[in-house]
């Protein structure tokens, strides 16, 4: 981790020495978290609300900009795998069931690169795109059973076919989206979409997909 944020502080000195202008500011918000598998017949996930938030830097070349951040996120979603035994009772195959509920909170560093659209003192529309390394900091794993009459009940973690451990410590994304500037306010929306294994078993693959809406402000 050292060594990528010192080849980013590298890249990041040298573009700004020939930027045009320069923007500094806060921003945060919620963000919506859904896991993909390639076990998409038995699981299904759930949008859970998370929030973000951190610091910017923006690098001006006119019309285009350079935009990298770091952000504290704390990622919430919640996983449900479901199967029917091959065994049948009084005629009717039951379905059993086990809901993963994951939160992951992670420090992201984000590098966008963008265009203004509409460029003007008072307004800007902007569009960006970029990568996104993200490092986990803690991760909170919780189960509960589904059996086939229908009633549930918690299992601890140790328990489950998952650990946190089974969680890999860094992932990659890609980041688009769109933003408004108003004045020194500031709102973007942004898909994020997972490159990397958020799980690194052999059996089964997880990645996140991220929607990411915030407010922020430039102090400069």
């Amino acid at each position: 981790m050292k060594k990528f944020v010192l080849i980013i502080a590298s890249i990041l000195l040298g573009t700004g020495l020939m930027a045009q202008g320069l923007n500094i500011g806060l921003r945060g918000g919620l963000t919506t978290a859904k896991i993909s598998t390639d076990l998409s017949e038995n699981f299904a996930s759930d949008n859970k609300l998370g929030y973000q938030g951190g610091a910017f830097v923006r690098l001006n070349f006119g019309k285009l900009f350079v935009q990298p951040e770091l952000i504290y996120n704390h990622r919430s979603t919640k996983l449900e795998y479901t199967y029917k035994p091959v065994a049948e009772l009084n005629g009717i195959q039951p379905t059993v069931g086990l809901d993963y509920s994951m939160k992951i909170g992670t420090f992201d560093i984000p590098v966008l690169v963008g265009f203004k659209l509409v460029d003007n003192k008072l307004f800007n529309f902007r569009i960006f795109a970029g990568p996104v390394v993200s490092f986990s900091t803690n991760k909170e794993l919780s189960y509960e059973y589904v059996t086939g009459d229908g009633e549930n009940f918690d299992l601890n973690e140790s328990d489950g076919p998952l650990t946190v451990d089974d969680f890999n410590s860094s992932t990659w994304y890609l980041q688009a989206g769109a933003g408004v500037d108003v004045l020194f306010l500031t709102f973007d929306v942004r898909y994020e979409k997972g490159l990397s294994d958020l799980y690194s078993g052999k059996t089964v693959n997880f990645k996140s997909n991220v929607w990411v809406f915030t407010l922020g402000f430039k102090i400069i």
